[in-house]
């Protein structure tokens, strides 16, 4: 058995009075990529943050026989005014490099430089690893894309050296590209990586799971394409078995019913035969006792196969429960037809050497939008939706249009669900709305508390209530990068209700199994080409 980077033993976390997320967990992970996989508010971020070491469990303990580093979900998108010299901590070291190749230096710059004489030359090669701009170590941290924001703070952790590295949900913000660049990096490093992640095809490239559900933690080596099928099987053995289980109980209870009739038929013909008085007493008392066993066994009988199905039921119901997805129950627009969307010689802001765009969006159709991380994807939306102007060029827009960004602007961090749900869509009960947000899991205390204190796949949840299921729906829908955070099951879910909606979409994503699910038919690229299985449909 490998050597185990960190062990965890009876691990739990719980946030009184709520129930424990986790209790009583064993982890052990070796120099080798898991991957860790489960439904949103599992409690996926919080295990992370107990095997690296920042928050301390209620019960448990952690052990690390490696430095372990950990990388949260929202690094990319904290602001950070600070060079990315500085960033990496080697800004000093390069001034100082500069002074004395110049020949200016000072004692002082040796002792800062501490002999890294190709300190240089060595962050070169570490940009060009992790696909970074030359140039990039003037440039202040805030002004880089989101994607490229993530693969400096992989850099950053790359350079630590002997390092178990623990990274929640990294692809969130890298085009198709840089999540094979990930995929590929992490599978080749050798100091051991848990990932936490819902990205189907980054999946694809880990052997071993971990999965966290309901509390429980368990481990499949078979690969995901595996997980994916022994969890179908799953889920059609408990249906199987619940099917058969109401039958056999509604069986077993009518022959239940059946067998007491019969036998309460006989004890009274017994005890009208007793009332003519025409049998000794004992034998009388004999019948009685013999009466009231038959009938305890034939209660017992029927409560022990009641009791084992009843079990079965449960059991099936429980598994079911557990994979049941999200309902997102459409609010479906007026009709419109015609052309929606009209873009004249439009050019974008901070976009360098982007062609002008001259497209139609007819009612009805849907867009898939595609392009590498800073090809301006995000701006697009912007632009249409008219909240930032394009450079040049004219944009032209019929019926409704809603946006949802990949921030989730449009919620108030420090309101609840039920008060941003409200706040967005005026007009309906608080039952109604209630009962909506019900639908994608966010239940009782879920639906009040603030947003900010939720994950992001349940905030993600209830920007797409807000957007999609109030009592009004756009006829033009702007979705930037909408299956970031949700897990595997809602990711289904999400696009099988797309597949049917009946407006007009433009969707901004970097999951090509998404894309297709959602049947995004009209396929337009920014910037250079990714690779994948689409053709470009503006070709034609």
């Amino acid at each position: 058995m490998a050597m185990a980077c960190i062990s965890a033993t009876d691990l739990t976390v719980a946030f009184d009075p709520k129930p424990p997320v986790f209790q009583a967990l064993d982890v052990h992970l070796s120099a080798e990529p898991v991957a860790l996989i489960g439904p949103n508010g599992a409690g996926k971020t919080v295990l992370a943050e107990c095997l690296a070491g920042i928050r301390i469990p209620t019960a448990g303990q952690v052990q690390h026989q490696v430095p372990v580093a950990f990388l949260p979900q929202q690094a990319a998108e904290q602001h950070d005014a600070r060079t990315v010299a500085a960033f990496l901590g080697v800004e000093a070291a390069l001034a100082a490099l500069a002074r004395l190749l110049a020949g200016e230096g000072q004692v002082d710059d040796l002792s800062i430089l501490n002999d890294r004489w190709t300190l240089q030359d060595d962050l070169q090669a570490q940009l060009a690893q992790f696909q970074l701009p030359a140039d990039i170590l003037s440039a202040p941290v805030s002004a880089l894309s989101g994607g490229q924001r993530t693969r400096l703070h992989l850099l950053q952790l790359s350079r630590l050296p002997d390092t178990y590295l623990i990274l929640d949900e990294p692809t969130n913000h890298l085009d198709q590209g840089g999540r094979q660049w990930l995929a590929d990096w992490i599978m080749q490093r050798s100091g051991g990586t848990l990932v936490i992640t819902h990205d189907q095809s980054l999946l694809a490239s880990f052997s071993q799971l971990l999965e966290l559900r309901e509390g429980r933690l368990q481990r499949h080596g078979q690969g995901f394409a595996e997980y994916r099928q022994s969890r179908a099987q799953l889920l059609e053995k408990a249906q199987h078995d619940k099917q058969h289980a109401r039958q056999t109980l509604k069986r077993e209870r009518q022959q239940q019913q059946l067998e007491r009739e019969r036998h309460e038929q006989r004890a009274a013909k017994g005890r009208a035969k007793a009332r003519k008085g025409d049998m000794p007493k004992i034998l009388l008392d004999a019948r009685k006792d013999r009466s009231e066993a038959t009938g305890g066994r034939i209660a017992q009988k029927h409560q022990t196969a009641l009791d084992a199905e009843q079990q079965r039921l449960q059991t099936a119901e429980s598994v079911l429960g557990r994979e049941n997805p999200l309902a997102f129950p459409l609010t479906e627009p007026a009709p419109i037809s015609g052309c929606l969307l009209a873009l004249e010689a439009v050019r974008l802001p901070w976009v360098e050497n982007a062609e002008p765009l001259d497209w139609q969006v007819m009612s009805g159709e849907r867009w898939w939008l595609r392009g590498t991380n800073g090809s301006g994807k995000s701006t697009l939306l912007s632009v249409i939706s008219g909240a930032i102007e394009p450079v040049s060029g004219d944009v032209q827009r019929r019926g409704t249009l809603l946006r949802l960004d990949q921030h989730l602007t449009l919620l108030t961090p420090n309101q609840s669900a039920l008060a941003n749900f409200r706040r967005l869509n005026p007009g309906w009960s608080n039952a109604a709305y209630r009962d909506r947000l019900a639908q994608v899991r966010l239940r009782g205390d879920l639906a009040l508390q603030p947003v900010s204190q939720l994950s992001g796949g349940e905030q993600l949840k209830v920007a797409l209530a807000c957007s999609l299921m109030g009592p009004e729906a756009a006829q033009l829908i702007l979705l930037d990068e909408p299956d970031n955070h949700l897990d595997l099951e809602s990711q289904t879910l999400l696009a099988e209700v797309l597949s049917q909606y009946q407006g007009t979409l433009i969707v901004v994503t970097h999951s090509e199994p998404m894309a297709q699910a959602m049947l995004l038919d009209r396929v337009q690229t920014l910037g250079r080409a990714e690779p994948g299985l689409y053709a470009d449909a503006s070709a034609g």
